[in-house]
Parts: C-alpha cells; structure tokens; sequence
C-alpha cells in the first residue's frame, strides 16, 4: 500500500509539472516520456495491486486451512468424547448384571436353578447331632438307639447330580431373611441366601411349604424323618414337629455366560420332636416328648 502511495504521490508530481509549463508547447519526448510514466505507473499500481490481492488470497486460504484443522481437532476430540461415553457405558452394562436387591438376588438364582440340568457331581450328608432323648424309660432306650440312627443317616449320605430343590416352586423374596451377591473376578456371581424358619406338622409339604421347602427341600412327613432313625409312629402323629434352622444357600457360583451354577453348599438343621406318640422302634413303646436333631448338607 504504501508502493501504491509513493506511485500516486509521483504521478501528482509529474501532473502538476506539466500544468507549471505555460504556453509553452511540449515536445514530442515529453509527451512519449510522460505516456511511459503513466504506463509503468499503472503497470506498477496493477502490480502491487495484485501482489494485495495474492497476499489476501493466501492469508485468506491460510486461515480457512487453519479453521479445517480446528474443526478436525473439534471433531477427534467428539470421536474421543464418543469413545469414551461408549466405554463408560460397557463398564456400567457389566456392573448391572451383578443382582443388587433382594428381588434381583432371588430372582437371579431362581433362574440359574431351572437352567442347571444337568447339574455338576455333588454329595449329600445327614448327620444326626447329639443324642436322641425322652422322658422316662423309653428315654434311655432312645439313647441307646442313638448310634443306630446316625448309622441308618450315613447310609443316606450320598452323590448327586441335581441342584436341591431344583424342581420345587420358585423361592419368594418373602422367604429370605438376608441375600448377598458379588463378583468373583473370573466370570462368576457367587450368592449366598440365608432363609427363615420354616415349621411343619407330621405331613409338610416338601415343595412349597415354605421358605426352607423352597430354598433347600424339607423331610416333608414326619414318616421319611423317623423312618431314618429306623421309627415308626402307629399313634399320635398330631404331636410331631418339625422345625428347620440354620437353613442357606452359601457361596454358590454363577457362570454369568452360561446362567448355571458350576458350585455351592445348601443346608438346614431340622429338629424333630414327639409330644405324645406310640411308635415302634423294633418294639412297641410310648414316646414322650422325644427330641432328634439331624443336619442335611449338599456341597457341589
């Protein structure tokens, strides 16, 4: 620009030393010298013009390169943002499908029993704890039948290859006093379900009696309990009980991939009792209030 001035500023000069000439007459060179100036000076102000223009153009293209690079910036960095909020998400999917509440719990491992079939090698024990008492003569004849009864319980412990409980009705959200479950950190949500007290008469029903039937499996009559101990009730079933304690689900682990249960242990404590009863037990007697404990345990 300040070319173009300088030009300018030359030209006037050039002008008004023409108009200072007065009358007399210019020659032929001044006009020739006077057209060349005018045409270099034109020539020149087109160049510098040009040269403004070219300047501007490139400034012009720098700043639209400038303005792609930001928008490709703002662009991997959405890219990233995406990728980020995608791997968030992934992270949040695998946290949800560990179970969190009670229903969730329940509802988990209701499904993973139904889809364990088969289920793994397992074994079953029941063990009679302590002695068998009652009041009277027929007190001490029980405890000496004792050791016949934990024997006749050890020939019920055996192998399995079923998940217990498997074919009863589903366990309730009612049914349990405390649910936990938690991942293992190699594929596996391991559960553990504590279940309250259940309490039967002499004829309970072993697959939806309640919480102990649903979660682990029960006796159900009072027949299959004493028939273990080698007893038979002829009279006075309406005083049998049967309370189950002590009864879980404990550490049992669920492929997440496949849904099934690959391992656990499932208990209860069943505590037998016989208010007023005849029963045989190789000999005819009166039982009164007789008292056997026995612990049913599945490890798989």
């Amino acid at each position: 620009m300040k070319k173009i001035l300088a030009v300018l500023l030359a030209l006037s000069m050039l002008l008004a030393f023409a108009a200072c000439g007065g009358s007399k007459e210019p020659t032929t060179t001044e006009d020739t010298s006077a057209e060349e100036v005018t045409e270099e000076i034109s020539e020149e102000v087109s160049e510098e013009v040009s040269e403004e223009a070219s300047e501007s153009a490139t400034d012009a293209s720098a700043a639209d390169a400038s303005a792609t690079d930001a928008s490709a910036a703002d662009a991997s960095a959405t890219d990233a943002s995406a990728a980020d909020a995608s791997e968030s998400e992934t992270e949040t999917t695998e946290a949800a499908k560990i179970p969190q509440t009670t229903e969730e719990i329940v509802a988990y491992y209701n499904a993973a029993r139904k889809a364990t079939k088969p289920a793994p090698k397992g074994h079953q024990t029941m063990d009679l704890s302590g002695d068998i008492t009652g009041d009277g003569f027929m007190g001490a004849i029980l405890g000496a039948l004792t050791p016949a009864a934990k024997s006749a319980l050890e020939k019920n412990s055996k192998d399995t290859d079923w998940i217990p409980a498997d074919s009863h009705a589903d366990i309730k959200v009612s049914d349990v006093k405390s649910a936990t479950a938690k991942d293992d950190g190699k594929g596996n949500v391991v559960i553990t379900i504590y279940f309250k007290d259940q309490t039967d008469g002499p004829d309970g029903d072993p697959n939806n009696g309640g919480p102990v039937a649903r979660g682990v499996g029960t006796l159900g009559s009072i027949d299959n309990a004493l028939n273990e101990m080698g007893a038979e009730i002829t009279e006075g079933r309406n005083t049998v009980k049967l309370t189950y304690t002590d009864a879980y689900l404990k550490d049992v682990k669920i492929n997440q991939k496949s849904g099934k249960i690959v391992s656990g242990t499932w208990h209860y404590t069943v505590k037998i009792f016989v208010g007023n009863a005849k029963a045989k037990l190789g000999i005819s007697a009166t039982l009164k209030n007789l008292q056997a404990q026995v612990d049913y345990k599945v490890v798989i």
